[in-house]
């Protein structure tokens, strides 16, 4: 099928809950992005979520109305961009929302019926923009028999179109996953465990603000063996693909759970035995998927975790970390970016073989279309 070039928007609100990323791309025989926007969450409305995506249950009244004001928060954003970029939304094709997920039950011998949950009403979306919206990008992989997730590898190889060999790239959000490329053939794509969202959680706990910039703060302590012992058992580190998580198996109560002695651990010496679990969880992915002498393109928001890349390098001694950036976009970004991509990719009727990523069946559409 011809394809239609356009200008798309892509909103993407990650498990850090830190904003709304917004990315105004242009896709002809190549992507390009013309303008972006981080936009902030109400401040209660960013503790509705942290709440909601680790409670047991909640109030069908109060998953509506979040639901609502959700998609308000992505049309606001929408809106904000629109204002940015001085366009009207006769400007553009399409939107591509990812949502705010909620909860994210892949398939497992526990979960006979496995769901993932965006939040972010499309129809609101697209009524106050008047701009045609794609949402509910992972639910027709999860009914193919897919994990729904992570979807972004399908992003990562259009981006790598132009490597010869084999190269990585690893998104660092609140969780972390991998794609690995082979001349433009995904291998693997799949999430290695928890990226920011401990580290970010952690430091909230114990200190004013939402992150611990550059990884100041846990540079500051020291590793504690026994802990990272502890949390390095789970059993998901050492699952093959497909494999996905989400927040609410990756959480504070989870390392509770696995060491009830962690609040007797000066707060900074978990924070860095924290870095070092993603770092040791994210490099030995790494080392068992790429081959030495091969270049790890790093986006999301760890991008900017000195510390944390600093320590992930000297797992990897025979690889090189490189920023996203190189590749054309910078690494806040590349998953914003990757859903107006989808957004367009819906629009054209394309069909994707995720069967080495999520482990769905057979060649399917990713979203579903609201009209404007």
């Amino acid at each position: 099928m011809q394809q239609t070039s356009g200008l798309y928007i892509g909103l993407m609100s990650g498990t850090s809950v830190d904003a709304v990323d917004a990315a105004l791309v242009h896709i002809d025989t190549k992507l390009e992005l013309r303008a972006s926007l981080s936009f902030e969450i109400p401040f209660d409305l960013k503790q509705q979520i942290h709440d909601i995506c680790t409670a047991e249950c909640a109030a069908i009244d109060e998953l509506g109305r979040l639901n609502r004001r959700i998609g308000n928060l992505f049309a606001d954003a929408t809106l904000a961009l629109l204002s940015t970029a001085r366009l009207s939304a006769q400007d553009i094709r399409g939107i591509g929302s990812h949502g705010q997920t909620i909860r994210h039950r892949p398939p497992s011998e526990s979960e006979p019926n496995p769901f993932t949950w965006q939040m972010g009403d499309p129809h609101v979306i697209a009524a106050r923009t008047g701009i045609t919206t794609v949402a509910d990008f992972r639910s027709r992989d999860l009914a193919e028999g897919g994990h729904g997730a992570p979807l972004a590898p399908l992003f990562h190889r259009a981006l790598c179109q132009h490597i010869n060999g084999t190269c990585g790239v690893l998104n660092i959000g609140g969780l972390a996953n991998l794609t690995v490329i082979n001349r433009d053939e995904i291998r693997f794509g799949f999430d290695t465990g928890p990226g920011n969202t401990l580290i970010d959680a952690w430091y909230r706990r114990h200190n004013s603000g939402d992150f611990d910039r550059g990884g100041s703060w846990a540079q500051t302590g020291t590793v504690n063996i026994e802990l990272l012992q502890q949390w390095l058992r789970d059993p998901f580190f050492n699952k093959a693909p497909p494999k996905s998580t989400g927040r609410e198996y990756f959480n504070p109560n989870w390392m509770a759970a696995l060491s009830p002695q962690v609040d007797t651990v000066k707060p900074a010496d978990v924070a860095a035995t924290l870095v070092e679990l993603t770092a040791v969880s994210m490099g030995r992915c790494i080392a068992n998927s790429l081959g030495p002498k091969t270049s790890v393109y790093v986006c999301g928001g760890g991008a900017h975790n000195t510390f944390l890349l600093s320590r992930l390098q000297s797992h990897l001694p025979n690889n090189t970390i490189e920023n996203v950036e190189q590749l054309g976009i910078g690494p806040d970004w590349v998953e914003a970016a990757a859903f107006a991509w989808l957004a367009h990719a819906r629009l054209e009727d394309q069909r994707f073989d995720l069967s080495s990523v999520t482990g769905s069946k057979r060649p399917l559409p990713l979203g579903v279309i609201y009209p404007a």
